[in-house]
């Protein structure tokens, strides 16, 4: 049944997932909703609020039932304008939410009367809340580059940049740790596109897609700025991982990755280079780009075809999220923990 879930928690939507990617950018960020929307972005789906202390400018637009049926928008840029004079952003970006998608919000209207209120640049996403969390990071990531990176030129340092690096898919340690790993590679300097100096003035000589919501701005800054990417994972980063989980694992498993698919398919390479001779097969709920899958690779829609998969499988291992393991009680391999934030809002591995 469409959408039913009796085991599984729902996982991050798209108006998460585009509030991560802007959460460290120093601009004014506004949930186009009434307020749960927010709530739940601030609430469960971004650690950075808890883990680091951070601090960045997120707001609900605070839509009321008047407020969205007459499409009063000049209320909310007059909000915006007020805040704007608190806190001082570098832009505003507007995030949707299902009720701007139900009343059919003009995000381009609102983002020229915010420039024209504010003198500040002013980008939209428009997502929904019913896509999941990829779809709208790769739609932020791509607003800022539309918005600051168009007609700038690459750079020739020996700068590498990572693109779809947020927490709903590395934590804080792995983030290091690929930082590490380029950098034993041969990089000098690691750029995250975590500062909004790093769109308007790019350095990259190379863009590394570490998950499917960086490749939409991979591709537009290859055409746009001349920046050659590649898709993966370095490395020593990998061996490290492989290594952790090869740890579990007998060499004739039938093991089955479920996580986001560049990662899964690079984790599934570093197993078979580090000697694995079993069949291993990567599965994901969320985006598979083309040339990233192999022949068998699966994408579940519903908790059910997850279920079916895995008991026609006859897989003999299985590494992802821990709370996937609740959807498989008759599953008798074994379990080996990959923590994924957007599945189940933790990292932890118990």
């Amino acid at each position: 049944m469409k959408g039913l879930r009796l085991y599984l928690p729902p996982f991050a939507p798209d108006t998460s997932g585009a509030a991560a990617v802007l959460y460290p950018l120093g601009g004014m960020v506004v949930i186009v909703d009434a307020g749960g929307c927010a709530g739940n972005i601030c609430g469960f789906d971004e650690p950075r609020w808890q883990e680091e202390g951070a601090k960045s400018a997120v707001f609900s637009a605070g839509l009321r039932d008047m407020d969205a049926i007459m499409g009063r928008d000049d209320k909310l840029i007059e909000k915006v304008r007020l805040a704007c004079e608190e806190i001082e952003p570098q832009f505003i970006a507007f995030i949707g939410t299902p009720v701007p998608a139900v009343i059919g919000t003009d995000y381009r209207a609102l983002t020229r009367m915010a420039k024209k209120a504010t003198g500040l640049p002013a980008i939209a996403v428009d997502s929904d809340g019913t896509k999941l969390y990829d779809a709208g990071g790769g739609k932020a990531l791509l607003a800022l580059c539309r918005a600051f990176a168009k007609g700038q030129t690459a750079g020739h340092c020996g700068t590498i940049g990572l693109l779809g690096l947020t927490p709903l898919d590395f934590s804080a340690g792995e983030r290091d740790r690929l930082a590490d790993a380029l950098r034993e590679e041969g990089w000098s300097a690691v750029c995250c596109y975590d500062r909004l100096t790093d769109f308007t003035q790019p350095c990259c000589r190379k863009n590394l897609v570490v998950s499917p919501l960086g490749l939409p701005a991979a591709r537009f800054l290859a055409e746009h700025c001349g920046i050659p990417y590649e898709i993966g994972l370095p490395g020593a980063f990998l061996n490290d991982l492989a290594a952790k989980i090869a740890s579990g694992l007998a060499k004739e498993d039938h093991v089955l990755i479920i996580h986001q698919q560049v990662l899964a398919g690079a984790l599934r390479r570093a197993l078979r280079q580090g000697g694995h001779h079993g069949p291993i097969t990567c599965a994901t709920f969320f985006e598979q780009p083309a040339g990233t899958s192999e022949p068998g690779d699966a994408v579940f829609r519903e908790e059910d075809e997850f279920q079916a998969f895995v008991a026609g499988g006859r897989f003999t291992a299985i590494v992802g999220d821990p709370s996937l393991r609740r959807a498989l009680p008759s599953f008798g391999g074994r379990f080996l923990a990959l923590p994924h934030f957007a599945v189940s809002g933790t990292t932890s591995a118990s």
